[in-house]
């Protein structure tokens, strides 16, 4: 009884021990148990970075960790989207290791594996080795070194020892023989051994007609037969009496016949290493007579024939055997030598041979008999150019047809099997010579699609003639496609879309698309997009026109009324928020510090965007300063300024000039370029510098007058940087008998524009200017909140009237899931005494109406505390601790 009582107090009291012995790696598949959760119910793999993709958090990274690290880790990720995760956990599904196998295989790429598998379960996982791969030279990469291993040994073996092991991210690579070439073919393991076995330097190359051709090695004694024997001997169509042989770059031919006829070995030329061997094939010699002619192409029996006298061109034409059942016999050519080609059209004379003038053949004549075009015989020969016509593009069968006047332009498209599938009948091209135009040229264009859908009669058809090429062009497969395709997209059917899109360029476009259609090709605006001012160039017209589109109202309303009719040619331009708008920006050149393009608003005045470019620079001549006004019809289009004069003598800020978007602001410099101050500060007086420090562009000693101000110094050491905290500007005013500090809210300045709150500085004074993210001494108690317990981000942080308990801890990340959120305590500082209170985080949230927020202000303490510090987390130890007693009470008395 005893002995179950323990155990029940061990199982109540102590927690599950989590299993620290097993560490994930890449291809591991765990599954995440979220209650309630649809998007937690498939397994989760980790990729090859050792990250798993997480609904509505995104990846997360737990390779090399533990069961339990990862399971803490995907919580805590998890915790900012959802809020109940008690029963949250992470169990691995299987565990595998990833190889990257690649090289000379099936389907190279990264495999998972169980542990402790092999190279030969990696090899089989993608598809084995091609054939062709050499088995003794594979190589592993482990940890960035590489080893070669023999895989033949282990094949012929099965000794496991001679392959590595493998872990996790290995790489193995399978090379190919040297046996086969640099082009990919079908392995034939006979036919690489037959084509030779060694290289041209050290070997025999044999080539022509020969069974064999290859380079094969060199044997000591071998002659010119036994290397011909090596390559299989020479075929039926080899001339033995003309073999050439090449050794040490000196030629010779070599009589195979006489050698056999004779025996005479003096007639074998020399055999060594580097030789090179060619049978050439065997061709009868063109015999000619003064009384020949020759008949070609497609007849029975072609070649030279001799004539007498008397002897006719049907004469000839008989002896050749005549025309075959595939000869065009209304285009048989007449060549001379003398005298001009002539076509005799067969048909024609067998109708009425006394009639038809056919000439008498001379020697030397070449009769030709051409073959009949046909759709799979695609030569050109066969028809001329004042009977053909060609169509191609986007047909099944493009080529050049036979063209007669009885064919339309149906005919014609029909015999080339009509358009593809991706054809773009809206647009067919249709080209014919014109020597009498400027371009050599005629262009006319066929809307086909309409055609078809009309139900238009045959006589709107386009007028077809000999020698007119047609073109149909090609639609993309997706709009992305027709910017690879660009060159054959004619512009009349194409529209220009640039600026802040996913993929701009010039995409096909017809009547049937609108505004939407041809955004959506483009990928849409991307992120840097301004959609409230959309420029849309029409180019149709007579004349262009330009209209804007606030494309983000018409996501708002869905307003169609508010989308721009759009036409082929017209160009669609989507700015960049990110970058100034060129009528709503000043542009300052010249000696700046910063020169650019800066955003104008009204409350800009000449000096802030002097600021705002960094300052003249060491060489800037001040007293001529121009600004060019955007309206050059303007009389006052170009004003100057002295601002120097300004500077020194004082002046109304209303005497500035007025800057207006658009503007151009021109810094001249001055024509020697004086010393700068910074490089030469041994030579400048300290009664005439001032210093500043700090989170500014470029800090330093600065020479300084009585007439300069507070902004001059600062736009002089170009300005604050991104990181300067500019409410807590530190003035250190030292002309007088003792130091006094100022502080300066130039943040509040910006705001108001208030001249007042500007302090006077006089030389030798110290201006700092602090981080944001200082050291936090220099935040005074008085400025901050302490911020302490289980939080994400514990410290001290800036705080002001406007922020609340729960600003604080969100800019300090949150509580920590152990953080006991039901007694949070504030500790308000007064002069009268600190005063505590205790605010529920947890009653707040499930009833905010009931529950006030507490308020804070500057010097006040915040502490969280640990959720081992509640009633029922101590009343728990309690109770261990009283079960802990009890029990060893038990055990002294079983034991007495």
């Amino acid at each position: 009884m005893i002995r179950i009582f323990c155990l029940l107090i061990l199982f109540i009291c102590s927690p599950l021990l989590a299993d620290n012995t097993i560490t994930l790696t890449a291809g591991d598949r765990i599954f995440l148990f979220v209650p309630g959760e649809k998007a937690f119910r498939d397994d989760f793999t980790i990729d090859d970075n050792g990250k798993i993709q997480l609904p509505e958090v995104g990846t997360v990274s737990i390779a090399n960790l533990t069961i339990q690290e990862a399971e803490q880790k995907i919580k805590q990720k998890l915790s900012s989207i959802y809020l109940n995760l008690n029963d949250f956990k992470l169990t691995l599904k299987e565990q595998l290791i990833r190889i990257h196998v690649l090289g000379y295989v099936e389907k190279p790429g990264t495999v998972s594996l169980k542990p402790n598998s092999n190279i030969q379960l990696a090899l089989a996982a993608v598809g084995g080795a091609r054939p062709g791969a050499q088995l003794d030279k594979f190589s592993i990469t482990q940890n960035g070194t590489s080893r070669q291993f023999n895989y033949k040994k282990y094949l012929d073996t099965g000794d496991p020892s001679s392959l590595p092991t493998l872990k996790n991210g290995d790489t193995v690579f399978v090379p190919v023989s040297p046996l086969l070439g640099n082009i990919e073919v079908d392995f034939d393991a006979a036919a690489i051994q037959n084509t030779g076995d060694a290289n041209e330097r050290d070997g025999l190359t044999l080539f022509g007609e020969v069974r064999n051709p290859g380079t094969f090695s060199y044997k000591p004694e071998m002659n010119v037969v036994d290397a011909l024997m090596r390559a299989d001997g020479v075929t039926h169509h080899a001339d033995v009496t003309k073999i050439r042989v090449i050794t040490n770059n000196k030629p010779y031919q070599f009589d195979l016949k006489s050698y056999l006829d004779t025996g005479d070995e003096s007639l074998l030329p020399p055999i060594k290493p580097g030789t090179t061997i060619f049978a050439p094939i065997e061709v009868d010699d063109i015999n000619t007579t003064s009384r020949t002619v020759f008949v070609m192409g497609e007849v029975k029996a072609a070649g030279p024939y001799e004539i007498g006298k008397k002897t006719r061109f049907i004469d000839v034409l008989a002896n050749a055997g005549g025309p075959t059942r595939f000869a065009d016999t209304t285009q048989i050519k007449i060549l001379s030598e003398t005298e001009a080609p002539m076509t005799i059209n067969l048909v024609e004379y067998t109708k009425s041979p006394h009639t038809y003038d056919i000439p008498h053949m001379k020697t030397g004549d070449v009769v030709f008999v051409p073959e009949k075009a046909t759709v799979s015989e695609k030569s050109w020969l066969k028809i001329t150019e004042d009977r053909s016509i060609k169509i191609i593009g986007a047909v099944n069968v493009p080529g050049r047809y036979e063209w007669s006047p009885a064919m339309d332009f149906m005919d014609l498209l029909a015999h080339a099997e009509g358009p593809t599938k991706r054809a773009n009948l809206s647009n067919i091209r249709l080209i014919l010579e014109n020597e009498d135009l400027d371009n050599g040229h005629d262009v006319s264009f066929f809307n086909l699609q309409n055609f078809m859908k009309e139900g238009s009669p045959k006589r709107l058809l386009p007028h077809l003639s000999a020698g007119m090429t047609i073109i149909v062009d090609e639609l993309p497969d997706d709009p992305s496609d027709n910017k690879a395709s660009w060159l054959r997209q004619s512009p009349k059917d194409s529209i220009y879309i640039f600026g802040a899109v996913g993929a701009p360029g010039r995409y096909a476009f017809n009547d049937e698309q609108g505004f939407l259609d041809i955004l959506s090709a483009a990928d849409g605006p991307n992120k840097e997009a301004d959609l409230q001012d959309v420029l849309i160039t029409h180019r149709n017209g007579q004349r262009t026109t330009v209209s804007h589109l606030n494309l983000a109202n018409y996501f708002e309303t869905g307003n169609e009324n508010l989308l721009p009719k759009v036409l082929p040619g017209d160009v669609i331009y989507i700015p960049q928020t990110t970058k100034p708008k060129d009528d709503k920006s000043v542009m300052v050149i010249g000696s700046v510090k910063g020169p650019g393009r800066f955003n104008w608003n009204k409350r800009l005045t000449f000096l802030d965007i002097f600021a705002l470019a960094g300052g003249p620079s060491e060489t800037a001549n001040l007293s001529s300063i121009r600004i060019i006004k955007k309206n050059k019809n303007d009389p006052n289009s170009i004003i100057y300024f002295d601002l120097e004069k300004f500077i020194n003598r004082g002046g109304n800020f209303a005497a500035l000039p007025t800057i207006r978007p658009g503007d151009t602001i021109m810094v001249d410099e001055l024509p020697s370029d004086p010393s700068d101050n910074k490089s030469t500060w041994i030579r400048q007086n300290a009664e005439e510098s001032i210093y500043v420090f700090g989170s500014v562009n470029a800090p330093g000693r600065y020479a300084f007058n009585e007439q300069l101000s507070f902004l001059d110094i600062l736009s002089a050491a170009d300005g604050p940087n991104k990181d300067a905290n500019l409410q807590q500007i530190k003035i250190s005013h030292r002309n007088g008998s003792h130091a006094n500090v100022t502080t300066l809210n130039l943040t509040l300045y910006f705001e108001t524009g208030d001249e007042t709150l500007l302090p006077k500085v006089v030389p030798g004074d110290v201006i700092y200017i602090p981080q944001r993210n200082g050291d936090w001494l220099d935040k005074p108690a008085n400025r901050v909140v302490r911020l302490m317990g289980e939080v994400k981000n514990p410290g001290r942080y800036s705080f002001n009237n406007q922020m609340s308990l729960l600003d604080l801890l969100a800019e300090a990340g949150g509580p920590t899931d152990k953080a006991y959120i039901e007694k949070i305590m504030i500790v308000n500082s007064s002069c009268c005494g600190d005063k505590s209170q205790i605010f529920s985080l947890r009653d707040y949230i499930t009833s905010p109406s009931d529950t006030p927020i507490p308020m804070l202000r500057p010097g006040d303490t915040v502490y969280v505390p640990n959720e081992e510090d509640s009633t029922t987390s101590l009343l728990r130890q309690g109770l261990q601790d009283a079960f802990s007693f009890v029990t060893t009470l038990l055990v002294i008395g079983a034991a007495l």
